[in-house]
Parts: C-alpha cells; structure tokens; sequence
C-alpha cells in the first residue's frame, strides 16, 4: 500500500493554467467552526490564444491559502501567492518573461452527497493576478467543477471534471503585431485527479495533484488542521 501511494504521488508531481493550487477533495478539512491552513506550488503550463496566435504560458506559482468550515461538510477558502509567467508564440518563434507578480484567489467547496466511503460535491473559485511587465495585465481566472471522493483506510483518491475561463490583456511586443488585445484560454473543460494522505495523524496532511486543460498541469500542498 506505501509503495502504491508513493508512485501515485510521484506521477502527479511529474505530470506538470491559471489554476492558482490545487483543487483538493470535496469534503473539508477541518471540522464545523474550525479552520486549516495550505502552503502550496503549483506548475501551470497552459496554451492560450490571441488572435490567431497559438501561445504556451508556463508559471511557478507559490501559495499559502486559508481554508474556514462554515457549515458541516462545506467550506470557505481564500488565498495569497506569487506568480511569474513565461509565454511563447508557437506561431512566431518569439520568448516573453516576466518574474513573480502577487495573485489572491477565492473559493467554496463542500459535500451534496455522501454514501459510505464515497462522497462528491461542487467547487467554485476565481483568482486575480498582478501585472507581468511586458506581458499581461489584468488577468483572471475562475474555475467551476464536480468533485468525487473515495476513502481507503486513512487515504482519500479524489477527481473529477471541471470548466475554466481566464483572460488577461496582452502586454506582448508581437512580431507581426495581433489584431486583438488580450489572451483567452484556448479551450475551457479539464479533469483532475489527486490523492490526500496524512502526514502527521489526524493534523498535517500531503495533497498531490494532476489537471488536465490545455496542456497537464501538477502542484502539490502540505495543509495543518487546527
């Protein structure tokens, strides 16, 4: 079993838009009234449009995020990070880079329905970036999905589908130049799939994750229960 969870975890750090951390299980956390605490990384490598141009975005992104159970198997999260941000043009050849800039994100979660080990409910989050000099400006991102979960002894194997938009006005001195302004997901459905396991029983817990958009995309946290 140690050795299964392991390569598990091992194939989710190596599989590596904006997604700003993981999505984690459904069900909170911490019990009703009490609060956890995540620091996270996430790799986000996404493909992005502007115009007719065909971008990649690849960011670092470095979180810590605050996560409040309001009500039994419901939660409230909002975090604070940093980000950079690379793109290419694949059309044109050309690099554009830009180091970290501060993103907040903000979200729920919870449980609809519960049957034993297994329980699945929706999440909702959005996040807003600061400027990357010569690259973007205003950029945005929210994403909406299901989440299913199953319990084997103390790990939890979670995934599901998901939708995403994000947008962010172009800062890129393209060559030829775009006849648009701003940078749009390409496409907007994605999965995931992840495992919690504890670390430290019952108070500090290893989330690791996959998603797939565009391109894959993997980060993992390391969250404490109060």
């Amino acid at each position: 079993m140690k050795s299964f969870i392991g390569g598990l975890i091992v194939v989710l750090l190596i599989v590596s838009a904006a997604s700003a951390g993981v999505f984690g299980p459904p069900e909170p956390l911490s019990d009703q009234g009490k609060f956890s605490l995540d620091m996270g990384y996430w790799l986000d490598r996404t493909g992005m449009k502007q115009d007719d141009d065909h971008l990649g975005t690849k960011s670092n992104q470095y979180y810590v995020q605050g996560n409040y159970t309001f009500l039994k198997d419901w939660e409230v999260y909002g975090g604070l990070g940093a980000a950079d941000m690379i793109v290419h043009d694949h059309d044109t050849g050309q690099h554009f880079g830009a180091g970290p800039a501060a993103f907040g994100t903000l979200g729920f979660k919870g449980v609809l329905y519960r049957n034993g080990n297994f329980a699945f409910g929706p999440f909702v989050e959005g996040s807003l970036y600061g400027d990357h000099t010569n690259v973007a400006s205003s950029q945005w991102g929210t994403n909406a999905g299901l989440s299913a979960e199953y319990k084997i002894r103390t790990v939890t194997l979670y995934g599901g589908p998901f939708a995403y938009w994000g947008q962010a006005d172009s800062r890129l001195a393209l060559n030829p130049p775009a006849s648009a302004d701003d940078m749009s997901d390409r496409r907007h459905l994605g999965a995931f799939l992840g495992l919690r396991v504890p670390v430290v029983q019952d108070k500090v817990f290893l989330t690791a994750e996959a998603q797939m958009k565009d391109r894959p995309g993997s980060g993992a946290a390391i969250s404490y229960k109060f």
